[in-house]
């Protein structure tokens, strides 16, 4: 009778053990759902380097009063530097999708034929990828190919957030660079160009009425506001992708430990600093 209660107890132990991990390791998932909502955000950018070159062709025949069947631009680097963007965009979401899925003892649903992009040390119309990017993205990709077989289930979770960190942290720190400096910095390159093309106008000898000219003001400035919402969308995406950085990096220094309460309130802090920007980029996007 006494073995009887023993077994129940230590069953009982077990079993509570247990429920505490999965409890604890939902705070792992959680993260990473934050971190895919987060990511998506990025199909909803509205702008691209593609659309730069095509501002600036539109802007340059607008000053000239070019009148064409169609536009003549040459924008196939900007259309390969977009190319780039998405080839991070798609590296990243993957292995946080793993993330998610890896602690409910899932193999990752992440398919091989999301990485038909390659990265490689060359320059990319306005962008540069370097030897370390390159290797990052190489080696991050052969962990997400491992991840889609059974060589990682939740007991190996700490081994893929180990694998990964370096990887994720390089790339995430390059895509930010591209989305909040290279992208943005096209931007602030579109409003010079229009406070040249207005200035222009104010000081050129062409009569304008009174009316034309409050026409004119107000075109400006509607412009000038839409730049300025695209721009603050881009630095809110480039603010999450840091912020996803600074919690995968806490889950890697506690990767042995991914069941212990503290971690859990530390994931869930990041959590909630990451849908905060979630909900900041809604408001700027709508």
């Amino acid at each position: 009778m006494n073995k009887y209660r023993l077994k129940s107890k230590l069953i009982l132990i077990l079993f509570a053990l247990n429920l505490v991990s999965c409890v604890n390791l939902k705070s792992v998932g959680d993260f990473s759902v934050s971190s895919i909502e987060s990511i998506k955000n990025y199909e909803l950018i509205d702008y691209s380097f593609l659309q730069h070159c095509l501002d600036r062709c539109a802007d340059e025949a607008i000053r000239l009063y070019e009148i064409k069947r169609a536009q003549e631009c040459s924008c196939a680097l900007y259309e390969d530097a977009d190319s780039v963007a998405q080839v991070f965009y798609n590296t990243i979401e993957g292995y946080f999708v793993g993330l998610g899925e890896l602690p409910n003892n899932e193999l990752t649903t992440y398919s091989s034929e999301a990485l038909l992009g390659v990265l490689t040390t060359e320059e990319v119309g306005p962008l540069q990828i370097d030897e370390r990017t390159a290797s990052a993205f190489s080696s991050l990709s052969n962990t997400l190919l491992r991840a889609s077989t059974d060589f990682y289930r939740r007991k190996k979770l700490a081994k893929y957030i180990e694998d990964a960190n370096e990887p994720i942290q390089i790339l995430l720190d390059k895509f930010e660079v591209i989305i909040s400096t290279n992208l943005k910095g096209e931007l602030r390159f579109r409003r010079e160009r229009l406070y040249a093309y207005y200035m222009d106008m104010k000081m050129s000898r062409t009569v304008l009425s009174d009316y034309e000219k409050g026409q004119a003001t107000a075109d400006y400035y509607h412009a000038l506001e839409e730049i300025k919402r695209k721009e603050m969308e881009l630095e809110v995406f480039g603010k999450s992708l840091n912020e996803i950085a600074k919690g995968h990096q806490v889950l890697y220094e506690n990767r042995n430990e991914l069941s212990v309460k503290s971690l859990q309130n530390l994931a869930k802090g990041y959590s909630s600093n990451i849908k905060a920007l979630i909900s900041e980029f809604k408001k700027l996007n709508h």
